[in-house]
């Protein structure tokens, strides 16, 4: 069998600024704040100082070499939840989390989306599952996604799995996500390398780009 020709193997094709984008998926104070949803339950929030350091950088490289940013912001506010949705809070003795209107929905300090950046609003953990992301990427001829944000396991996860069933490039960014304890996140991106993609360091990503050919500081 002869591979398509148009196949991206390398790490300079995968990530050529003129089809890549990065997906910024719930940096949003509910999930990376003491005193909000994800500290209240127990989930490690220890690591969002550091990662949204490093995914910042990150950032900041992109908009340099003209690469797409897209944030995806959760609203899980009631009249958005499903049976499935509720039986979870019902079950964990939990009440509803992350609505628009709220502080907890505000991004984290310093993610505030750049005027034309687009902010996709999901409601699932998934950032696909019926919100315009697949058809944002497509208008841009997007082939490659760099996954980012938290948490690392459950909507990082999730929308990383998607896709790549949507037939984008995923680079996994593995010190570009949290939210999950050491050996969880290490099963997720054990997963992902063998599944799904692959994983690169945020410094390893922007380098990409800073010696990249096709960079450029606008991108229409």
């Amino acid at each position: 069998m002869t591979a398509p020709r148009d196949l991206l193997l390398t790490a300079e094709e995968k990530l050529d600024p003129r089809h890549t984008a990065v997906i910024v998926i719930d940096m949003q104070q509910e999930f990376t704040l003491p005193g909000f949803f994800s500290d209240r339950i127990g989930q490690n929030i220890s690591d969002a100082a550091g990662v949204a350091s490093r995914l910042g950088d990150l950032l900041t490289a992109a908009r340099d070499a003209g690469v797409m940013v897209a944030h995806v912001h959760a609203d899980y506010a009631p009249q958005h939840m499903s049976g499935p949705m509720w039986e979870r809070l019902v079950r964990h003795g939990r009440e509803p989390y992350c609505q628009h209107g709220t502080q907890g929905f505000e991004p984290y300090p310093g993610f505030e989306p750049l005027p034309g950046e687009p902010v996709v609003i999901k409601h699932r953990f998934d950032a696909f599952f019926e919100t315009d992301l697949h058809a944002i990427l497509q208008a841009r001829e997007i082939r490659t996604v760099v996954i980012t944000g938290v948490a690392t396991h459950v909507c990082v996860d999730s929308t990383a799995r998607h896709a790549y069933f949507l037939d984008y490039y995923v680079v996994f960014g593995e010190d570009l996500t949290g939210g999950a304890d050491a050996e969880t996140t290490a099963a997720t991106l054990a997963t992902m390398r063998q599944c799904f993609g692959v994983c690169a360091t945020g410094g390893e990503i922007a380098e990409v780009w800073k010696s990249s050919p096709n960079k450029t500081k606008t991108k229409e």
